[in-house]
């Protein structure tokens, strides 16, 4: 496989960091509300999660020419043209913002790719 071509897995370190920050929240809420609001905001916060903040979690990133990466969905065949503005790399996931204002960042969590892939995209964080 090539060294910039990128097979993105469903992560679950994001949804134990979602769930853990959701946890700390819920927590902090139950020490400051009443009962009766914290139960709403139980319940608003679960029904947010489930249709509004699930994003597609199969992606394949492909090295075109330059700053040009190709970017589709595994269930979709739409393969869109982006270019990638900077990396940033947190260590255990990497943001890639791409140039157009429609294109939301991408984060990639480090249990996304296989250790090769990863360390590849690591290097590449580094050369831009």
């Amino acid at each position: 496989m090539d060294n910039r071509h990128f097979q993105l897995k469903p992560s679950r370190l994001a949804y134990v960091f979602q769930l853990s920050i959701y946890a700390i929240l819920m927590f902090v809420l139950y020490q400051l509300l009443p009962l009766w609001l914290w139960l709403i905001a139980l319940v608003s916060g679960f029904i947010l999660y489930l249709f509004f903040l699930r994003g597609p979690q199969h992606f394949q990133l492909q090295y075109l020419d330059g700053r040009d990466w190709s970017l589709s969905h595994k269930t979709q065949s739409d393969v869109q043209r982006v270019q990638i503005s900077h990396i940033i790399d947190h260590r255990a996931y990497i943001v890639i913002y791409f140039q157009h204002f429609r294109a939301k960042p991408m984060l990639v969590w480090c249990d996304q790719l296989s250790l090769r892939q990863w360390k590849a995209l690591k290097i590449l964080t580094k050369m831009q």
